[in-house]
């Protein structure tokens, strides 16, 4: 019976040796036998603080230079390839309402204070920065919408690239809603007819 008392406290005191020093629950500065000590205890980066740990000093961490997402599509044109040089590519959304209020939404968040609310370059800040090219020209009607959507990823002139501030998706919805932009502007006769024929005859009012 003591021999049984004895054992039993020795395998106690063995586990309560493991579970304190080798576990990775209590926190040991020295453990030559933990398996991989610093996933138990890895050090919290504080956001928007200084961190010893880094080489920059930085707890912000950016992706390094030249690396790219698993699951990102590069764009393959710089800033230098002019728009017309772009291949010429139709719109991969379809031309829904859904589509075109989200271009309008994101039109009116990040181009209407440039090229105002028509596309007329008529903007908010116009005055102070140089007036844009008109959205319902001649040229930008003849763009593809391959070579709009450059444009917005790339900038151009003084335009600032926006391809880091607006998704891919919304690049295209925001053509989408130019191109509506500029049926508005100078619609044709086919245009006009259409748009009659869903709208029908105004109802008389008392």
């Amino acid at each position: 019976m003591i021999a049984r008392i004895i054992g039993a406290l020795v395998l106690v005191g063995l586990f309560c040796y493991w579970f304190t020093f080798h576990s990775g629950f209590i926190p040991y500065a020295h453990n030559p036998m933990q398996y991989m000590p610093n996933m138990h205890r890895a050090v919290a980066l504080k956001p928007e603080r200084a961190s010893p740990i880094t080489a920059s000093g930085s707890s912000a961490l950016v992706p390094p230079v030249g690396s790219v997402a698993r699951t990102a599509n590069p764009y393959p044109y710089s800033r230098e390839t002019a728009a017309a040089d772009v291949p010429a590519k139709a719109n991969p959304l379809p031309k829904t309402r859904e589509v075109l209020m989200r271009g309008k939404k994101m039109y009116e968040t990040h181009c209407i204070v440039c090229h105002g609310p028509s596309g007329m370059g008529d903007g908010t800040v116009v005055g102070p920065f140089p007036k844009p090219p008109l959205l319902v020209s001649d040229k930008l009607i003849n763009f593809a919408d391959s070579q709009i959507f450059h444009v917005i990823t790339r900038g151009q002139n003084t335009m600032y690239p926006y391809g880091h501030k607006v998704r891919v998706e919304d690049r295209w919805a925001i053509i989408h809603y130019v191109r509506a932009l500029q049926l508005a502007y100078n619609p044709s006769a086919e245009d006009m007819s259409s748009f009659k024929e869903m709208v029908g005859k105004p109802q008389e009012t008392k």
